[in-house]
């Protein structure tokens, strides 16, 4: 027997909910009758007239147009106009996947245990059926009623639905079967395109549906071409189970891999570790399937590390709300600040249970001041590494722990190769030199440790010519590349962090200076000063030049890495030779690398060619096979 009475205690289905009051058999409206106070108006012509005082509010004014200050009434109330329901069809993005997520979600709301998707062709078209076994929809007004969601009171606190879901489908031929559990009674009606703006009766007719609600859209290409991972999307994290034309979706819970998981206010709050760059987009928040993205915190470790974030899954959390009607980001407000602090928490917990960590010393009294108590940071650093010229960053080196350590400063990269082989040949009262992590600064391990506050190089040309050069000096003079009487790497060193003493000058012997003019490439513009009793050779002087100076240019004009490397390369070999071998023994070097480099592939194996250049004029011929001089200068 067919009840066409609303029943106040009906759970709905898929965008309805329980009734308030009979439902008319022959038509219903999808819209809400309201009641909206018209208010007078007055036009701008009203309002403007010749005269001091004109439009001021003035006694003369209120005498002679007292119908414009009367116009306004008591009282004023927010409201909804009609006109609302004319844009219906931009309240959501028009997808497959809007329309999934908003129906598996009604479903599940509705007590569903399966979700069957599929795709069927009718006389309009490829139509997409979304079908469950919940209780079914016992009142269809309210099931096209905007913004009036009707569900329970439990399903209303917890989940916080609006009512809007069914108008993800607006704009589109649909048809809606539901199966009222409650009244035994099934409904059927058909919402044509036109309908939803316009607010059409609609005819409702009894059906044949013995459980749940059965919802068929029309689909258009892009429906059809985006079905498959539509689904598969909506199906990943949704706690009922859904299948796509017969075949169950893979799911996985929203909080797999995690290292840890946590209860808080109705949530499950899972900690990882990340071992790449984690991308803002990634979904943070799974509201029962429907997974939104959330910035959490994400902390790091202070020497750079792989740090830790926080993920939520949300099983009764009315406090937190998703933005409608779309639902694709959470609501700021005080709920969401003390989710974020929550995660924090967790965070800072999970790293407790490690033992150990590598925290800043900020993030360690954000911990503390959470409640959660930690060692200090694990007291090791990396050994300094002077940087290069093409490096974005500092290369570390391997750590160091258990040893005394000094903290060496950041400098340009010329300055840095060059102290780094006079700190090669002396000692910093035996401790091995370290890279800084400022952010470590606070802890009592880190503050106790002696550091380098800065350093500069003097360099005697001999006849009381001495001049200093640190970073950034603007020196007066023009430098010649050359040998000098002595060169020294000047260091001022400080016991402590805390200390109170004044800073010790340390000098240590240095054998090369290099010296850029500007930030060219360019070694014409590089002074190379030697100390007398230098002795480093042209190959360990070549590879300074290269990391103390070359820098790749990225710009459409330039050549390649590898060219730009390998012309800069050959330039600092020359350079090298010239300065430490003298001119002939330098262009020799050169006229060999250009021929092992373009000549010598041409010639056949086990040949030998005998050549001479002369200006342009250059002359080759093969020398005899049994010429055994000649072959073996070859070689």
């Amino acid at each position: 027997m067919s009840v066409w009475a609303a029943s106040p205690t009906e759970s709905p289905s898929i965008g309805a909910s329980p009734p308030d009051c009979p439902v008319s058999r022959s038509h219903f409206r999808p819209f809400l009758d309201r009641r909206i106070p018209s208010t007078s108006r007055v036009s701008t012509a009203q309002l403007r007239h010749e005269g001091e005082g004109a439009g001021c509010g003035s006694d003369d004014e209120i005498a002679a147009f007292p119908e414009t200050h009367m116009t306004f009434p008591t009282t004023i109330q927010t409201t909804v106009g009609d006109s609302l329901l004319t844009r219906i069809t931009r309240f959501f993005d028009g997808s497959v996947s809007a329309c999934l997520i908003e129906a598996i979600q009604n479903a599940r709301r509705a007590g569903a245990t399966r979700i069957d998707i599929s795709r069927i062709e009718s006389d309009r078209g490829p139509v997409l059926r979304i079908r469950d076994d919940g209780c079914g929809i016992a009142d269809p007004v309210k099931f096209l009623t905007l913004g009036d969601s009707g569900w329970d009171e439990k399903i209303a606190r917890s989940e916080d639905p609006a009512g809007m879901g069914v108008f993800s489908l607006a704009g589109r031929h649909v048809t809606v079967r539901s199966h009222a559990a409650e009244l035994d009674a099934a409904w059927q009606v058909t919402i044509t395109p036109d309908a939803w703006e316009s607010g059409m009766p609609l005819d409702l007719a009894p059906t044949a549906i013995d459980k749940g609600t059965e919802i068929e859209v029309d689909m258009a290409e892009d429906w059809v071409n985006a079905l498959e991972q539509a689904v598969k999307d909506a199906a990943r994290f949704c706690p009922v189970p859904v299948w796509l034309d017969g075949k169950r979706q893979p799911h996985e819970s929203f909080l797999a891999g995690a290292a840890r998981v946590e209860k808080w206010n109705g949530c499950n709050i899972g900690i990882y570790s990340d071992t790449i760059h984690v991308p803002r987009e990634l979904a943070r928040i799974n509201f029962h399937g429907l997974t939104v993205p959330c910035r959490l915190p994400h902390i790091h470790d202070g020497d750079g590390d792989p740090g830790w974030y926080a993920k939520v899954d949300i099983i009764d959390a009315g406090h937190l709300q998703l933005v409608l009607p779309a639902r694709k980001e959470m609501v700021q407000g005080p709920a969401l600040e003390a989710l974020h602090e929550a995660c924090e928490a967790a965070i800072f917990r999970t790293i407790a249970h490690k033992g150990h960590h590598r925290l800043s010393h900020a993030h360690w009294l954000r911990a503390k001041a959470l409640g959660v108590f930690l060692p200090e940071a694990a007291p090791w650093l990396s050994a300094w590494t002077p940087r290069t010229a093409e490096a974005d960053s500092t290369m570390f080196g391997e750590r160091v722990a258990g040893e005394p350590m000094i903290l060496m400063p950041t400098d340009q990269a010329h300055i840095e190769q060059c102290a780094a082989r006079a700190l090669a040949s002396g000692q910093l009262h035996g401790a091995t030199p370290v890279e800084p992590v400022d952010d470590f600064a606070g802890y009592a391990w880190y503050d106790q440790l002696p550091r380098v506050l800065g350093w500069s190089f003097r360099v005697d040309r001999g006849e009381g010519d001495v001049f200093d050069y640190a970073a950034d000096t603007q020196l007066s003079q023009v430098l010649v590349s050359g040998r000098v009487d002595a060169i020294e790497l000047e260091i001022a060193m400080q016991a402590s962090a805390v200390s109170e003493e004044p800073a010790e000058i340390l000098s240590l012997p240095a054998d090369v200076l290099i010296v850029p003019d500007d930030c060219s490439t360019e070694l014409e513009n590089v002074a190379i000063l030697l100390s007398a009793d230098c002795t480093i050779t042209p190959s360990e002087l070549a590879w300074l030049l290269e990391a103390a100076c070359f820098y790749h240019v990225d710009d459409c004009d330039a050549d390649s890495y590898h060219t730009q490397q390998a012309a800069f390369d050959m330039q600092a070999r020359f350079t090298a030779n010239m300065l430490l071998l003298g001119e002939d023994a330098a262009v020799l070097e050169r006229v060999r690398e250009a021929i092992r480099e373009h000549v010598a592939w041409l010639i056949p194996k086990d040949r030998a060619i005998r050549m001479q250049a002369v200006n342009y004029l250059v002359e080759a011929s093969f020398a005899d096979n049994d010429d055994e001089a000649a072959l073996s200068a070859a070689e």
